[in-house]
């Protein structure tokens, strides 16, 4: 277990010149700006002094300077003699922590969340698992009051690693959905993990980590569209509950639906530009561009509105449907549907508060679930998932959690602990001196 988890606290140094922050793993160190600390490293500036150098024999000048992928970096302060120690390659664990797990352990308010998650510190902090955050987790904390707090909390959890971001995952869904279909192959989604992960990912971190601040916006507008489109959600399930069809049909009712938005998405953005508004080429909506590279590619058409004809089958395709961000959101609305049919969510009030991050709960697991090992998610998305439906485990192989089986997290859990092989284990202490195991 991972001791000394410190709050962050503020110094300064002359060599660096810049504001330094504790993590609150005390085997990491973070950086709160946003220029390259590698160089750094190459003036043997020790981060961990360890012992007597071995060269000029300098008194406790000599130790880690940081890790890097594979090694762990050695100098001597004082005459910058340098060593490097290799370390053995590994593989970690994948898991998705949800908004809604993050937020109650920021909170402290349930015994039972804390201690899952100083198991998941402890593995991060082993090198066995990691647990990087979203660019959705930051647009969803911006919607809290006490979001710079929160987005502190989720940023030093996931110990500086983020997944790539939404949009790109998705436009690489369609690339390869687009080959499928231009090449006449089945629909058989393809899924490469490394789409949604940097390649440094499974490699040994350093002990310095960058912060970069972001732009969201006008918090109160978004947060305010957010309340009126999970109210304009509510409203539509007395419809839902008077609807007669099938689940099959109502997976493609949503599919058509995800298919209109993305054509009325790019008719908006080309009407704009017609008009002479070239601000749209800047911030146009994203479902735009996605429609727009489609008509680029030449092997749709000749003209463009051949290229246009060939994108609106393309888009009412098997192999649209076939996407994980189109097929998962699809069957998540097409479960919630039946729900209300079944009489969930009968009181309005009731279920715009239940279902208050919803939208944002379907961007994230439609989009990334299928590169994770396993998610954490709320009780009411837990319960969505596992529907024959959606059945996200049998169809994508993630495993889910929520606080309705968190005996089988625990459990998941200690199988990535005892999985550690002993090559790791014992490089440990060599990586991260202050690193306290037991």
């Amino acid at each position: 277990m991972v001791r000394g988890d410190v709050q962050a606290i503020s110094t300064s140094t002359s060599a660096i010149g810049r504001s330094i922050a504790l993590s609150r793993y005390e085997d990491m160190i973070s950086l709160d700006f946003s220029i390259s600390f590698r160089r750094s490293a190459r003036m043997a500036i020790v981060s961990f002094p360890l012992r007597d150098c071995p060269n000029c024999h300098g008194a406790t000048t000599f130790g880690n300077v940081d890790v890097y992928g594979s090694s762990v970096l050695l100098g001597c302060g004082r005459c910058r003699h340098t060593e490097r120690i290799p370390l053995p390659q590994i593989r970690k664990s994948k898991l998705y922590l949800d908004q809604s797990f993050l937020s109650l352990v920021f909170k402290g308010e349930d015994d039972r969340f804390l201690t899952v998650a100083e198991r998941i510190k402890s593995l991060c902090a082993k090198q066995a698992l990691v647990v990087p955050y979203s660019n959705i987790h930051e647009d969803e904390t911006h919607q809290w009051r006490r979001h710079r707090e929160l987005l502190d909390f989720i940023k030093a959890t996931a110990r500086g690693h983020e997944v790539v971001p939404t949009y790109n995952v998705i436009q690489d869904q369609f690339d390869r959905a687009l080959d499928l279909w231009l090449t006449q192959q089945d629909p058989i989604f393809p899924i490469d993990k490394w789409v949604a992960f940097e390649r440094e990912i499974d490699d040994w971190e350093g002990y310095y980590r960058i912060d970069v601040g972001g732009y969201y916006g006008d918090v109160e507008k978004i947060r305010a569209a957010k309340i009126e489109s999970i109210s304009g959600l509510v409203e539509t399930f007395d419809n839902w509950r008077n609807g007669s069809e099938t689940v099959d049909e109502q997976i493609d009712l949503e599919l058509a639906s995800a298919a209109r938005g993305y054509l009325n998405a790019y008719y908006t953005f080309v009407e704009r530009l017609a008009a002479g508004d070239y601000d749209v080429l800047l911030s146009g909506p994203i479902n735009a561009q996605y429609v727009e590279r489609l008509i680029r590619h030449r092997a749709l058409g000749e003209t463009v509105d051949e290229r246009v004809q060939s994108a609106i089958r393309f888009l009412h395709s098997s192999h649209f449907a076939a996407m994980p961000a189109q097929s998962i959101s699809a069957r998540i609305y097409a479960a919630l549907r039946e729900q209300v049919r079944r009489g969930a969510y009968a009181n309005k009030e009731k279920a715009i508060d239940r279902l208050s991050g919803f939208f944002f709960d379907v961007n994230h697991i439609s989009v990334y679930a299928p590169y994770f090992d396993a998610m954490i998610v709320d009780r009411s998305m837990h319960e969505l998932l596992r529907t024959d439906t959606v059945d996200l485990t049998g169809r994508w192989g993630t495993r889910l959690f929520s606080a309705s089986n968190l005996e089988e997290l625990e459990a998941w859990l200690t199988e990535i602990e005892d999985a550690i092989p002993s090559e790791q284990i014992e490089a440990l202490p060599v990586a991260y001196p202050r690193l306290k195991l037991k």
